[in-house]
């Protein structure tokens, strides 16, 4: 799969990411010009542009209570095979320049697309994934890869 990424700073996006980073992560991103989300911190999020524009939304679900599913991910063949088509899945680019699996940070050269769902006063954002290529594979050792957009390999950052 792809438990993070890595996507560039937007000043636009600065009062959604204070409500889900301090005052220093915060910092450091504008320093660097790079955020980075990962599934496991305490409110993941991941940026998409929806409508030609770039906003930032929860990822996914990790709330019990919550009547959405409860999973960072959509497969492929559960988004095809319509177990989804509750939701009205909505198609979209996330913006991500780099992403991790298992510690392993790697390229993305033009994003990787994603799904908007809504449920009532709920959006939730959750990262497509497709079964892997052999490269990535063997390098990240996961049964499941994000749909890169016109990437095919992916190598690993030094």
């Amino acid at each position: 799969m792809c438990g993070g990424i890595r996507f560039n700073y937007d000043p636009a996006l600065e009062p959604a990411l204070a409500e889900v980073y301090t005052s220093e992560q915060l910092a450091r991103a504008r320093e660097r010009g790079v955020v980075e989300a990962v599934f496991w911190q305490p409110r993941p999020v991941l940026p998409a542009i929806v409508d030609g524009m770039l906003r930032l939304y929860d990822w996914g679900n990790r709330d019990e209570s919550v009547r959405l599913p409860k999973t960072g991910w959509v497969r492929l063949e559960s988004l095809e095979a319509g177990k989804w088509a509750y939701l009205r899945p909505r198609e979209v680019v996330i913006p991500a320049l780099q992403g991790v699996e298992k510690r392993i940070w790697f390229s993305i050269a033009h994003g990787i697309r994603g799904y908007l769902v809504r449920r009532g006063d709920l959006e939730r954002i959750y990262m497509l994934t497709i079964p892997p290529t052999d490269a990535y594979r063997a390098l990240t050792g996961h049964d499941r890869m994000p749909a890169l957009i016109g990437q095919e390999t992916v190598a690993p950052l030094r």
